[in-house]
């Protein structure tokens, strides 16, 4: 018996560390959607005050334009047009980022009061920007849903434990600085990293289960003649 208690402890130390993951990822999503709510509010406040008095509230103004690279990137993909048409100067755009050009144009809508191409330039952008802020909240939330309803599912617990353990040498080479964000995202989310990732948790799967049944030692065995 003494000799299955090792496998054991292993498993379940996988289980609780993937659980434990899965909490803090709750608490970053939660973070994240608790500040595109904050900017979707104030920038809707803003846009409101524009429409009505065609005047810019400052404090408003200064809220969003502090944060407009952080919820561009917050975003993503969300945040992104992949074709834009400027009814104002008839110019195509294509990876329109919707924040980074929209306070400019605000600003623009201001000064050019009465201008019912401006107007029309001023509510499409507005009114895309507010579909990517709820579109992004209504993701957020679609994630919150699939990690709580796995949050005490052991097995899905211990594969993500195996996972944190298979990017852990990708998370070092971002903590060090040697890759960004950006690369590390790409590569997490890359097919063949899936792949590979998932093998590697189904094999410790098989493998942990094998071990408990047979015991450490006898594990050890097995694996010394396949290797041989």
């Amino acid at each position: 018996m003494k000799y299955r208690i090792i496998p054991i402890i292993i498993v379940v130390a996988l289980v609780v560390l993937g659980h434990v993951l899965r909490r803090i990822r709750i608490k970053k999503l939660q973070k994240r959607k608790e500040f595109t709510i904050t900017y979707q509010n104030n920038f809707i406040d803003m846009v409101n005050q524009i429409f009505d008095s065609g005047v810019m509230n400052q404090e408003l103004y200064n809220k969003c334009i502090h944060d407009v690279d952080k919820i561009q990137d917050e975003l993503g993909q969300d945040g992104i047009i992949s074709e834009f048409i400027d009814p104002l100067h008839g110019i195509k755009g294509r990876n329109y980022q919707l924040f980074v050009n929209i306070m400019p144009e605000l600003r623009m809508m201001i000064s050019m009061r009465g201008n019912s191409v401006a107007a029309e330039r001023g509510n499409q952008l507005v009114g895309l920007c507010d579909d990517a802020l709820r579109k992004h909240v209504g993701n957020i939330d679609y994630l919150l849903d699939e990690i709580n309803s796995k949050l005490f599912n052991p097995f899905s617990c211990f594969g993500e434990g195996i996972r944190w353990f298979v990017g852990l040498p990708i998370d070092i080479m971002l903590w060090c600085g040697l890759i960004g964000n950006g690369t590390n995202d790409t590569i997490k989310k890359n097919f063949f990293y899936k792949v590979i990732s998932n093998l590697i948790v189904f094999i410790g799967l098989i493998g942990s289960i094998v071990t408990i049944v047979l015991g450490w030692d006898e594990m050890i065995q097995i694996m010394k003649n396949i290797m041989d």
